[in-house]
């Protein structure tokens, strides 16, 4: 996660936080699907991490599933981690609808029936979940599910709101989903302001040099991962801090999260 909390509060994240705040506030009245969408490092993670935190302090349940490019071509990975706590409960489930969850994760031999029946699945399962206590599904890179997944989480996202259940969505710019041709909800996360990037970096790194704080603040541009790595990395190199380089270096987690994007578009 790249923000980090100022007395008790996510630096800069006033506004998203008051919007997941008031989408759990009201849980028990209406359910609601939300794509948490900004580019890479902007603090997408840590905004969905505190509105878990927050949930299980509510005392709702929560159920998490975090997509991986290298899963993106397996049927119903992401579905199995996200509905993985809950599966027992399939039992319950009227027989069709048990024996193609069955199926779509591999634990018996019929083949995979329709995508229906296993969206249909889905949804009771959460449903009965969420009749014990209001239920919080968060999916983070959901720009990497595989398709099958990403389609029966589009099914559910769009009949969620006659039971207390919040689905938070975290996309990353410049992909596309499934979820995004059915007019869910978004909250937009967007750089931070000056002073609040100026307050993050000092958080992290009370004692830079003047000179190479001005410098990280506009390298940074006001994306958090930027502002927590770019620090760490100059550490690791003191002539780096030391003669202000054209190029700073980065940390292993900076090339990560914006290697991957990158590479797509070099090859497309």
């Amino acid at each position: 996660m790249s923000d980090v909390a100022l007395h008790g509060r996510l630096i800069g994240r006033d506004r998203e936080m008051r919007a997941l705040a008031d989408l759990l506030a009201g849980i028990q009245e209406r359910g609601a699907a939300v794509i948490v969408r900004g580019e890479a490092g902007i603090g997408k993670s840590s905004l969905v991490a505190a509105a878990s935190d927050r949930a299980r302090e509510r005392g709702v349940q929560v159920l998490t599933a975090a997509a991986v490019q290298c899963e993106t071509h397996l049927p119903f990975a992401g579905l199995h981690q996200l509905l993985l706590p809950i599966l027992a409960d399939a039992d319950h489930l009227p027989p069709p609808q048990r024996r193609a969850l069955d199926a779509a994760f591999g634990v018996a031999d019929e083949r995979a029936p329709e995508p229906f029946v296993i969206a249909l699945a889905t949804l009771h399962l959460l449903s009965d979940a969420a009749a014990r206590a209001p239920l919080l599904l968060i999916v983070e890179d959901a720009h990497w599910l595989d398709r099958p997944t990403a389609d029966v989480l589009t099914f559910v996202a769009r009949r969620l709101e006659g039971d207390p259940v919040l689905m938070l969505v975290a996309i990353r710019d410049g992909y596309e989903s499934p979820l995004d041709a059915v007019g869910l909800q978004e909250l937009r996360v967007d750089r931070l302001d000056e002073a609040s990037a100026a307050d993050l970096l000092d958080a992290h790194n009370p004692d830079l040099d003047s000179a190479v704080r001005t410098r990280l603040l506009e390298e940074a541009e006001g994306n958090p991962l930027a502002l927590v790595e770019l620090p760490a990395a100059l550490k690791t190199d003191d002539i780096a801090a030391t003669m202000h380089p054209a190029l700073l270096p980065l940390t292993a987690r900076l090339e990560r999260a914006f290697s991957a994007r990158a590479s797509e578009l070099s090859d497309s």
